[in-house]
Parts: structure tokens; C-alpha cells; sequence
């Protein structure tokens, strides 16, 4: 039986990030939505103890729709044979050098050190297809470097071309994907550092790209294809834009798909001191509680070499194999659409507890 990591950490983390949002009204998250014409699907773990649950069947779990039961056609679950595919969608914020702050080369050092041998291992049969997808932010520019595959050449490739100028080197052409900001929110407003919330002044803020968009509309385009692929999102970045979007957006949305999110925090363990740059540290706490939020797990590193990519990437596809996704086709007719409150419940609570299982639908 997988063992589940320990969440207490996240868990504060996240706390803490409600608590901040709840006393910040001019920052207050919006309410976002994505049409549903395909699939609806929900995943969740169960766990027990300190591990995951993964020989339930379909009969042992209920699916609520606005607080009442409701029937699903998918099923799949860890111990199922031939489950569906799992798509790792990779986001690294390769923003431009700041000094002392960032520096893209240091944190992503894996870059150069990555070969197709450490790729296979991310490919490994073990319970179900796996594939990856590539994608960079910069700026205000976010681009897919690769669409999900299973060749590790390719992958290789992407990641080659994660810090390359442009739209990257011949191998690869990435297709831009186009960022707005979410209702109410707006670029950072500049001037000396203060508590009054408002201002939302960050060390270096005028040079941070749109990470948050970024992250929004990656899970946008994961949602388009609205295939019967079960997908995660893993996001290295310290968290922090050159906008008033916060974290909290990101994991609203997130929840609105069926997403869940990894956030793989970089660049402060042992570099920036949390007395020096309160606000900038407490937005990354925000960032790492992604994870708790939406069904994923948070991790943070000063930087990552490839031994330390390749057991990120392994420890989450294990973890996402060990969850269960339920989904449903929603109505066809034409007429009205209404947003649905999706809930997984378990039929005997002594068979664990459910985490994740949460998330909003429009059909």
C-alpha cells in the first residue's frame, strides 16, 4: 500500500493563506469557470492512516451533485487494469535574471544534465500510460515547448529548450498560448515597501514576469482537450508576478477543472531570508499551499539538478497513480447552462478519508 507523505506542514501553509486572503478585500479571489461539453472528471485519494487506500471499487464510493447522488460512467482507480493515461503538464517560470532574486540557470540546473535515460524513467510502465508536457513562462509570454508524449527524446528536447531564447531552437517550435489578467486584478502598483495591503509592493516586482496567468492558462489549455486523460500540473516557480493575481487564483481554477497542482517552490531555501523580504516569502508560503488546496502535494528547493528532477517527477507520478478519478459525460441538451458542486463521499467512512474530491462544473 503507498505511503501517503505527511501534509501537516501544508496544512498550516494553507491556513495561513486563507487567513491573509480573507483579510485582503481589494484582493479578493475570483470566481472562474470552465464550459463542460466532454467529460467531467473528479480525481481523489483515500487515504488511511499514513497510506493511500487502493483496492476500493466503484460501488464504495458516491458522487454528490449539488448535495445529492448522482451516477458516473468512469471509474479508475489504482488497482485498475489498463487505466486511463496520466499526463504530468511541467510549468517552469524562466523569467530573466534579477540579481541577487532569480536566476533561471542556477535554479534549473538539470538543464544541461538531463539525458533521455533519466526521461525513460519517468515512462516507466508501472499502471498506466504516462506522458509529459512541457511549458515555460517568461515575462508575459507562456509557451508549449511540447505537447504530452511518451518519448524521451522529445522530452529532452523541451527541457533543452526551457531557458533557450525566442521561441526556442529548431527542434523545437513552441506554440504561445496567450495570458490575460483574472477580474480584478491588475500589474503591481510600485513605490517604497509598506504594510498597507493595497499596494502590493514586491521586492523586484517591476521586473517579474506573469507566472500566476501563466499557471491559469496552462490549466486551461490542459482542460480543452477534455479528453479521458487524467492530468496534474507541477509548477517550479518561487510563486511571486509582477501582478496583484495571488496563488489563491490559481488553486480556484485548479479545483474548477479537476486539476491538481504540485507547486515545486525554488529559489529560497538557504538564499533569502524571510526577515529581509517578509512579502515576498509569505506570497511563496502561498504558492507552496497550492498543493494542499487542490489534491497535490508542495515540495521546495533552493535549485534542482537532474537526480533531484527525475525523483520530483517519479515521487509525484507514483503519487498520481495512486489516485482515483470518477467522471461523467453532463447532459447534451441545448438550454441553460448552471455551475454544479461536485463532491466525492465515501459509502463507509471506516474505508478512510477522502482528499481531494472536491470541485466545480459548468453544464
Amino acid at each position: 500500500m503507498p505511503t501517503r507523505p505527511g501534509r501537516a506542514c501544508a496544512a498550516v501553509v494553507f491556513a495561513l493563506g486563507v487567513a491573509w486572503a480573507q483579510q485582503a478585500p481589494p484582493e479578493q479571489s475570483p470566481v472562474m469557470f470552465y464550459t463542460q461539453t466532454g467529460l467531467v472528471l473528479l480525481p481523489f485519494h483515500v487515504a488511511h492512516g499514513k497510506n493511500y487506500v487502493t483496492n476500493l471499487s466503484a460501488s464504495d464510493v458516491i458522487l454528490l451533485e449539488d448535495g445529492k447522488p448522482r451516477p458516473f460512467t468512469v471509474f479508475d482507480s489504482p488497482d485498475t487494469l489498463g487505466r486511463m493515461p496520466l499526463e504530468l503538464a511541467l510549468l517552469f517560470d524562466a523569467n530573466p535574471k534579477i540579481d541577487i532574486m532569480w536566476d533561471p540557470e542556477d535554479v534549473f540546473r538539470f538543464i544541461p544534465q538531463w539525458n533521455e535515460a533519466r526521461s525513460r524513467t519517468i515512462f516507466e510502465k508501472i499502471k498506466g500510460d504516462v506522458r509529459v508536457s512541457v511549458y515555460r513562462c517568461s515575462e508575459k509570454t507562456l509557451q508549449r515547448l511540447i505537447p504530452a508524449t511518451s518519448d524521451p527524446g522529445r522530452m529532452l528536447a523541451g527541457f533543452r529548450n526551457i531557458l533557450a531564447p525566442g521561441f526556442g531552437t529548431a527542434e523545437i517550435r513552441g506554440e504561445e498560448i496567450p495570458l490575460a489578467l483574472p477580474p480584478q486584478r491588475d500589474k503591481v502598483l510600485h513605490g517604497p515597501f509598506t504594510q498597507d495591503f493595497p499596494t502590493s509592493y514586491f521586492v523586484s516586482a517591476e521586473r517579474r514576469g506573469w507566472p500566476m496567468e501563466a499557471a491559469i492558462a496552462t490549466l486551461n489549455d490542459l482542460a480543452a482537450a477534455q479528453d479521458k486523460v487524467s492530468r496534474v500540473l507541477v509548477m517550479f516557480s518561487e510563486g511571486i508576478g509582477a501582478t496583484t493575481t495571488i496563488p489563491e487564483d490559481i488553486g480556484n481554477h485548479a479545483l474548477d477543472l479537476g486539476i491538481p497542482i504540485y507547486p515545486i517552490a525554488t529559489n529560497y531555501q538557504n538564499h533569502i531570508q524571510q526577515s529581509r523580504f517578509p512579502r515576498n516569502y509569505f506570497r511563496m508560503q502561498q504558492f507552496k499551499a497550492l498543493g494542499k488546496m487542490t489534491g497535490g502535494q508542495a515540495a521546495e528547493y533552493t535549485s534542482i539538478n537532474a537526480a533531484q528532477l527525475e525523483n520530483i517527477l517519479v515521487s509525484i507520478r507514483n503519487n498520481a497513480l495512486a489516485q482515483y478519478v470518477v467522471g461523467f459525460s453532463p447532459p447534451s441538451e441545448a438550454g441553460p447552462r448552471k455551475t454544479h458542486k461536485l463532491e466525492i463521499r465515501l459509502v463507509a467512512k471506516s474505508a478512510g478519508s477522502v482528499e481531494g474530491g472536491n470541485r466545480r462544473a459548468l453544464y
